[in-house]
This record gives C-alpha cells, structure tokens and sequence, in this order.
C-alpha cells in the first residue's frame, strides 16, 4: 500500500508540472507582442502666437514619433517632424521656418516601437489655428473694400505707419510686393489710407509698415467690376454738390452716372430729354448717396424719353414744398422707376402738373417712403397725362396724406409684396381716380393688392381718427385682393373696397410691429402673426 501512494504521488506531482508548462505556453501563444497604441493628446492641440503646441500622452514603449502638419487635411504634407519625446513645440527649431500667423493647421502622429513593425497606425490629432500677428491695424469690412480699391486703416500707436504694400493671395509670406504706397503726413494723423489699382474679384494681402518693419496685415477681397462701359459716368470720388446737376446736360442718351455714398448732391432743377440710370457707385460708407430735391426734376418739353431710372438713391427736401419730379410739360416717357431707394419729407414723389403726354410705366421696386405730403407716391394731377400701369412692389409706405391719384384713366394698379401703414392720412381715399372733366375715372384692368399688410390711416392732426375712405372715383374698376391683412385699427369711413383685407389681423398696428412710428421699424413684434412669412415688404419677414 505504501509503494501504491508514492507512486501515485509521482504521478499526480508529474501531470500537474505538466500542466503548468501547457499553460504557460498557451499563455504566450494567446497574447503575441502587437502594435502599439495609437498616440492621444493629454491636452488639446493649441497655439502660442505663431508656434503649435503638441501634448501627446507618454508611451513607455514607444521609442520615437514622427509628426505630419498639413493645412489641406494631409492631401499634401508641409513638414514632417522626427521626435523623441511626446510634448512637441513646432516652430522654426523644429520644421527650419516659421509657420504662418492666423491660419488652421492639422496635425497626425504615428508612434514608432523598437521594431518597426509593431509601430502604431496615424492618429489624427486634429486641427489648431495660430494665432493672429499682434497688429495695430484694423479688420477690414465690406465697405473697405471695392472693387478696384480698399480702405487701410489702423490704430496710432508705436513708430509712425510709413508705407503699405499689396501682396498677392498666395504670397503668404509676404516677399513680393505687387503695388507699394507711401503713407502722407496727413494720413498718418487720419490713420487710413485708401489704396487704388487694384483688380475687381481678386484677393489680396495688404500690410501696413513702419519703415522697414512689418506691423500688420490682413486680407482684402475685392468685390466684382462694377458696371463699365462708354456710358457709365462715374462720379465718385468728386467733393461737389453741384456736380450731378452740372454733368446731366453734357451726358449722353442712355448714360448709367454713378454717384458715392454718403454725398449730397443737387438737381439743378434740370429738365430730362433723354434716357439716363442714375444709381449708387460703389463706396466705403453704408450710407446712400442723396439728392436735395429743394429744385425739382422735369421734362425737357416735346421730349421722347425710354427711361428714368434711379438705384439706391436717397431723396429728400421739403415736406411742404418739393417733388423729386414736379413736370409740367409735354412729353412721352417709357419709364419712370425708383429700385431700393429712400425717399422721406416730400410734398410728392412725382406729380404731373401741367403739359400732356403718356407715362408707360410707373415703378416703386424695393425702396422705403415715408412722410409724403399732399401730392402722394403719385399724381397725375392733370387730365391729359396718363399713367397706364403703375407697379409698387416689395416696399415700404408710411406717412402719406394721399396714396395714388390720377385724373385720368390707368390701366393697371400692381401693389405687391408691400408694408403700408399711416396712408393715406385719415379721411382720405386711397386711391383717388378723378377729374373735373369726367369725375369718374378709372383703372381699366383692375387694381391688383396682393400679399400685403395695410394698418390704420394717418392721424396727422393728432384728432384721434385713423379711419380712411377707399376710394374716390373708380365706380367700374375692378379690385383683386389676395392675402393682404389690414390691422384691428384700420377701417373706412365711406367708400369700402370690395374684398379689402382679404384676412383681418386682430390686433393693433402697435402690437404687430416693432416700432412702426417712431424707428419706421416694420419687424414684427407679434411673432404669431398668421403672415409673416408671406406677407408685408420682404425685407421685415424673419427669414
């Protein structure tokens, strides 16, 4: 029995030995050496003016790492970087030359082990701006820069800015200068320069220096040509009031005359005979350039004229006295148009007075109006001229004691896509289609009012009544009223227009916009207004 325990003993001390070195060889055959992680950022990537910071976790195995910057997510590699450590300063030391200021760079590391073999995959660390050239020199906006030439401007401070030079866009490291401007005395103590020559739709760098010593820069893109030709007539830049009205008689039919922003100019008083656009050239103010109207446009008499046209203009003079047009001569006229204008404190707009003739087509297109006297947005104030179709669309009317008027028969009447409130002025109509010969006149297609909001008539003696007539003559004319709302405080006293509003809004013209007497703010303040998406001048819809 004795014999038979050891024996066993033997045994079971044999396959137990035996068992152990199975699972000590399973063990290593189970986990074979592998690669390494992919690195990771202790801390985010960050920059320190113009260097990259890279905070990577430590690896014990890991032997080396190599560093790839691109700016263009790795399709091309800039510099390439062989470290043995994971906290990495990439500056001149390290890549041979300084990074760019204020641009976004990408970073992605591999880790290396003993073996090349066992080294990690390409983490992508991801993206890191530099930051911005510590600048006295301002960021230009949109109205610094035109097409052909941009405003530089900066704060004093230091050395005195001397000169300026213009870099082509992939210049960026700013060697070669395509334009070099002195900078004056007096546009030292101004601290702007405007800088000319330069090409409409081109991008470009422009740095400021003292002497030699580069103290700022920034990005210009220059905006499109801006309309060219033999007829174009640019006035921009002349500091003359007088200037529109000494030019007009000398230019051409068909001419397009460019006025700057923010200047005032005068009519002369001077009488048309051909066609012209007047319009807003391109300028470093928002403001829109102004004509006084203290002397009004004419018509040359007898005169054939395709076209008046105004774009972005301001208008204005004496609300007891003056017109932007006051014509009392014979004539022909395609086209009298106002596109995105601003017109205020005027006795009318364009008002036909005297002579005799046709007015093809009478357009208010995106502009503003507001406190009209008594000859309104327009008057054919004379039987023998007619106004055949007359289009107001996407704007805004306000303050008006009459609205349209005409003693002789239209043939259309357009409004759409329009804000009126405070028109006309209480106890007026409308629209007024009259004359002493026929005191029944008309709009023979119709008056159309589509997507439109009108509030309360115009209380201009402060008395306490905002109810309007709507109509006076037009017995047979034909009104078309789509989605147009009126205010709780709109009403008729006489005359109602059939099918006028085609929806009632319940409140108040206080309540739905946001400051429509003072501020002439026609944003809504009612947000649960039914229309305010599709209804009222665009420009006051929330999108």
């Amino acid at each position: 029995m004795k014999i038979k325990n050891i024996n066993l003993s033997i045994v079971i001390g044999l396959i137990t030995g035996l068992l152990l070195i199975l699972a000590c060889e399973k063990k290593d055959e189970d986990y074979p050496r592998t690669r390494l992680f992919s690195p990771v950022l202790n801390n985010d990537l960050s920059s320190v003016d113009n260097t990259i910071i890279v905070d990577m976790g430590n690896m014990k195995e890991a032997v080396s790492y190599t560093l790839e910057i691109s700016r263009d997510t790795f399709q091309t590699i800039l510099y390439t970087i062989e470290v043995d450590t994971c906290y990495v300063i990439i500056d001149s030391n390290t890549i041979g030359e300084e990074l760019l200021w204020f641009t976004l760079y990408q970073v992605r590391a591999t880790a290396h082990a003993d073996d090349s073999q066992y080294d990690s995959r390409i983490s992508d660390l991801g993206s890191v701006r530099t930051q911005k050239f510590p600048s006295n020199m301002g960021t230009p906006t949109s109205f610094d820069i035109l097409d052909t030439k941009a405003r530089v401007f900066w704060t004093p401070s230091g050395d005195p800015i001397t000169n300026i030079k213009v870099f082509d866009i992939s210049d960026e490291s700013l060697i070669t200068p395509l334009l070099e401007y002195n900078v004056t005395p007096e546009e030292q103590a101004n601290a702007e320069k405007i800088v000319y020559g330069l090409s409409p739709s081109s991008q470009y760098w422009i740095a400021i220096y003292s002497g030699s010593r580069k103290r700022g820069w920034e990005e210009y893109d220059t905006r499109e040509a801006f309309v060219t030709g033999d007829n174009v007539i640019d006035l921009t830049g002349i500091d003359s009031t007088s200037i529109l009205a000494d030019t007009l008689p000398a230019v051409p039919a068909g001419s397009i005359i460019l006025l700057e922003g923010g200047r005032n100019y005068t009519t002369g008083g001077y009488s048309f005979d051909k066609s012209i656009v007047i319009m807003s050239g391109y300028s470093f103010t928002p403001a829109l350039p102004h004509i006084n109207c203290s002397s009004n446009f004419n018509i040359a008499d007898g005169s054939t004229i395709d076209s008046l046209v105004f774009i972005d203009i301001s208008f204005s003079a004496d609300f007891a006295a003056n017109y932007i047009f006051n014509i009392d001569k014979s004539g022909t006229i395609g086209e009298i148009r106002f596109e995105s204008c601003r017109i205020r404190s005027l006795r009318g707009i364009t008002r036909f007075k005297g002579g005799a003739g046709t007015l093809s087509k009478y357009t208010i297109i995106n502009s503003i109006a507001d406190s009209i006297n008594g000859y309104a947005l327009l008057t054919v104030d004379v039987g023998d001229w007619t106004a055949e179709d007359i289009l107001l669309q996407n704007s805004t009317f306000s303050k008006c004691q009459y609205f349209l008027a005409s003693r002789s028969n239209s043939n259309s009447v357009t409004i759409t896509d329009c804000t009126v409130n405070e028109a006309p002025e209480n106890g007026r109509p409308m629209f007024r289609w009259r004359s002493d010969v026929n005191p029944e006149s008309n709009v023979l297609n119709g008056i159309k009012i589509y997507n439109t909001i009108w509030g309360h008539g115009w209380d201009y003696t402060a008395g306490g009544v905002l109810a309007v007539r709507g109509t006076e003559g037009l017995s047979t004319t034909n009104f078309m009223v789509v989605n147009t709302y009126a205010t709780s405080d709109f009403s008729f006293s006489a005359n109602p227009i059939p099918g006028f509003p085609s929806a009632q809004y319940s409140k108040t013209a206080a309540e739905l916009w946001n400051d429509p007497y003072t501020e002439l703010d026609f944003g809504f303040l009612d947000t649960g207004f039914a229309g305010r998406n599709d209804s009222g001048d665009p420009r006051w819809r929330p999108f």
